[in-house]
């Protein structure tokens, strides 16, 4: 089963970019296995608010760099200062900070079935703050039958 599959009359695309401008974030991303394996790289397939293609060249697998973690561990991931957090001595681990010079973010599980099948992430540039309401965040109805927790 693929990603076409599962939501095929969804457009990430502008689902991703009205998130992203409704909750008031500089940067989005979805980030999805490149296959139905789970052992597959994990790449960034749709992004809104990005500053260069950069993001296209980043390739994961899981347990690595932001989205890997979050597809390992199944749950919500939230940097709130990438200066002040162990972060900031392990840039390079996370290439979409780098790329897309992130300061803050949040990246939440896509499960779908009981297992994680992607990630989304909502940042902030420029050492804006996340929005207050950033821990009720939802993607309940945004991306198809995806939802945060199985």
């Amino acid at each position: 089963m693929n990603l076409v599959t599962l939501n095929e009359h969804l457009d990430y695309q502008s689902a991703l970019d009205k998130l992203r401008i409704d909750e008031d974030f500089d940067f989005a991303g979805l980030a999805f296995y490149e296959n139905e394996k789970q052992v597959s790289p994990i790449k960034w397939h749709y992004v809104s608010g990005n500053l260069n293609d950069r993001y296209k060249l980043i390739v994961l697998r899981k347990g690595k760099g932001l989205a890997g973690t979050v597809m390992k561990t199944g749950k919500r991931m939230i940097i709130e200062d990438v200066n002040h957090d162990d972060i900031i001595f392990e840039k390079h681990k996370y290439p979409i900070i780098m790329s897309e010079s992130l300061t803050a973010m949040i990246a939440i599980p896509l499960w779908y079935e009981h297992y994680v099948y992607g990630v989304l992430l909502l940042g902030q540039r420029d050492n804006k703050p996340l929005p207050l309401q950033h821990n009720q965040i939802s993607i309940i109805n945004k991306f198809g039958i995806f939802k945060e927790e199985d």
